[in-house]
C-alpha cells in the first residue's frame, strides 16, 4: 500500500503547505510555527490511515436487488485486460521507485560526507557535552549536527562567540531531529514540490529561532547581519545539517527587525481541522477507494507479471465488510436502475463473476449471465466499487478466489391510477418530503420507510393529483405512498 499511500500523504501536504504560506509564513511567533509545520507534516503522514466507512444515505430504490446462494459452478470467465492503465501504472511506480532510490544515495552521500569532514577536524573545545570541530584545511560556512559543531580556523579565531551562540541554539532546540524527519519525508516525496517547499519553510524557522537566541544574548545586531552576510558566499554541502549561511539573508534580517505578531494570529491554524476532516471524508469515499486500490494492484504487479493461482473454493470463503446482510444493504443503497431500463420495464437477474485478491481488493469484474446491456453496466459498476473485503484463505494464508454474485434488478411500484407518471420510489422519496406514507394501513414517517428491508416489501403503490387528496385526505394532496409488506 505504500504507493497509494504516499499519493494521499503527497495531497495532505500540498494543501497544509499552501494554507500555512498564507496564513502563518510571515509571523514573528517562530516556536509556534515550527510546531505547526511539524503538526502539519504529521497530520500528512497520519490522515491516509484513518478507516472511515463513508455510507450513502438508506432510501428505497426502484431496482430492489435478492441476494441468493452462492453460485457453485459457472462459466469461468477470461481475465480482463487493461493494459494502456497498466503500463503507465506500472511507468509511474518505477520512476517513483527510482527517484526515491537516488535520493536516499543523496542523503548518504551526504552523511559520509560530513562524517568525513568531522573526522578530519580537531576538537578544540567542548561545551554542555557538545563538541566544537574546526577544520583548518578547508574553507566552510559553520554548521551544526545533533552533538557536533564543525566550523573552520578562521571563523573560529575571529567569530567564535556569535558562531557558537547561533549553533549551540539549533542543538539545544534539537533542530537537528526535524532536518532528518524532512528529508526521510523528501525521500518518499521527492516529485512533490511541496515536501520540499516545507522542508524550507522549517530551517527558514530554525534560523529565524537561532538568531533571535543570538541577539537575546546581547550580541550587536548589526555586527550580527554583517558576519552573516559575510558567511553568506560559504559552500553548503550538507543537506543533513544545520547550515548558518543556507537561507534567505533578506527574510532573516527582516524577521529580526520585524514587530512581534499579533498572539490571536495563532488561531489561524484551527483552519486546518475542517481541511483534515474533508481529507479523511474524501478518502474514505467508495470511488476513491475503489481508484487507489486499482492503481496499488498495478503498481504492485511485476513487470514480468505471471498468472497467478485464482482458487474457486478455499477452507474460509472471501466476505464483504459486515457479512452478506451488508453486502445486501450495499447494494441496495447504490444501485442506480437506469432510467431507459424502467420505461422499457427491463429486469431480470444478472450474474457478476470477480476475483478478491489476497489483500481483498476486487479484480477483473465481468458479467457471467447478461440481462441487457444497460443493467450489465450498472452492474459492474456496482461490483467495482465495492471496498475492501476480508481475503479468503487456504492453509491458513490469504489467496485469490474468484466469487459471484447474482443481482436481480426487479421493478415491485405499482400504479392504481395509470395516468401517473411511473416513477421509482427513491425519486418520489427525495421529490417531496410533504408525501403521506402508509405502510399496511398505518400512517407513518418518512423516517419509517427509508428503514423497510427492501426484500420485505411485497407491494409499493404511488397515487398522485386528485384522486390521492380524495381517496386518503387532504394529508395527501402532495400525493402518497402506499407499501404493503410481506407476511
Amino acid at each position: 500500500m505504500m504507493f497509494v499511500y504516499q499519493l494521499k500523504v503527497g495531497l495532505c501536504l500540498i494543501v497544509f503547505y499552501l494554507l500555512f504560506k498564507w496564513l502563518l509564513s510571515r509571523e514573528t511567533f517562530h516556536r509556534f510555527n515550527r510546531a505547526a509545520l511539524l503538526s502539519l507534516v504529521v497530520l500528512s503522514l497520519v490522515l491516509p490511515m484513518v478507516n472511515l466507512t463513508v455510507e450513502q444515505p438508506t432510501v428505497l430504490t426502484q431496482g430492489l436487488m435478492e441476494m441468493e446462494a452462492m453460485i457453485d459452478n459457472g462459466v469461468e470467465p477470461e481475465s480482463e485486460e487493461h493494459a494502456k492503465t497498466f503500463v503507465a501504472t506500472m511507468l509511474a511506480y518505477l520512476i517513483y521507485a527510482i527517484g526515491c532510490w537516488v535520493f536516499l544515495f543523496r542523503e548518504w552521500w551526504s552523511y559520509h560526507k560530513l562524517r568525513s569532514l568531522m573526522r578530519r577536524g580537531r576538537i578544540r573545545q567542548t561545551i554542555d557535552g557538545v563538541k566544537v570541530h574546526v577544520v583548518s584545511d578547508q574553507d566552510i560556512a559553520p554548521f551544526s549536527w545533533f552533538g557536533h559543531i564543525i566550523m573552520s580556523e578562521e571563523d573560529y579565531e575571529q567569530n567564535r562567540s556569535e558562531i557558537l551562540s547561533h549553533e549551540m541554539a539549533h542543538i539545544r532546540r534539537h533542530h537537528s531531529w526535524d532536518v532528518v524527519l524532512m528529508n526521510v519525508l523528501c525521500i518518499f516525496q521527492w516529485c512533490n514540490p511541496a515536501a520540499w517547499l516545507i522542508r524550507q519553510e522549517l530551517q527558514q524557522v530554525h534560523e529565524y529561532e537561532a538568531d533571535q537566541a543570538v541577539l537575546a544574548e546581547g550580541f550587536d545586531a548589526r555586527q550580527y547581519q554583517l558576519l552573516l552576510i559575510r558567511k553568506s558566499v560559504g559552500d553548503h554541502l550538507y543537506s543533513m545539517a544545520n547550515n548558518l549561511n543556507q537561507h534567505s539573508l533578506r527574510r532573516r534580517i527582516r524577521m529580526m527587525s520585524a514587530r512581534h505578531s499579533n498572539g490571536w494570529q495563532r488561531l489561524r491554524l484551527l483552519a486546518a481541522l475542517p481541511l483534515a476532516i474533508g481529507a479523511v471524508v474524501v478518502f474514505a469515499h467508495p470511488k476513491v477507494q475503489s481508484v487507489m486500490g486499482q492503481i496499488e494492484r498495478d503498481a504492485q504487479q511485476p513487470i514480468m507479471q505471471q498468472e497467478e493461482e485464482t482458487f474457486d473454493v478455499v477452507e474460509q470463503m472471501p466476505t464483504f465488510p459486515g457479512g452478506n446482510e451488508a453486502l445486501t444493504r450495499y447494494l441496495t443503497e447504490v444501485i442506480d436502475y437506469p432510467e431507459e431500463a424502467l420505461k422499457n420495464n427491463i429486469s431480470g437477474r444478472a450474474v457478476v463473476s470477480f476475483v478478491v485478491t489476497e489483500e481483498g481488493w476486487i479484480e477483473s469484474p465481468k458479467i457471467i449471465k447478461s440481462i441487457d446491456p444497460l443493467l450489465d453496466q450498472e452492474a459492474l459498476r456496482v461490483v467495482s466499487e465495492m471496498p475492501r473485503w476480508t481475503p479468503g484463505l487456504q492453509n491458513g494464508k490469504p489467496v485469490r478466489v474468484r466469487y459471484y454474485v447474482p443481482i436481480t434488478f426487479k421493478q415491485v411500484s405499482t400504479v392504481e391510477d395509470e395516468s401517473v407518471d411511473l416513477q421509482p420510489v427513491r425519486q418520489a422519496v427525495h421529490a417531496t418530503r410533504d408525501m403521506l406514507i402508509i405502510i399496511d394501513g398505518q400512517e407513518t414517517s418518512l423516517e419509517a420507510l427509508k428503514a423497510l428491508e427492501p426484500n420485505h416489501i411485497k407491494n409499493v403503490n404511488i397515487v398522485k393529483g386528485p384522486q390521492a387528496a380524495e381517496q386518503y385526505g387532504e394529508k395527501a394532496r402532495k400525493g402518497a405512498i402506499i407499501v404493503e409488506m410481506k407476511q
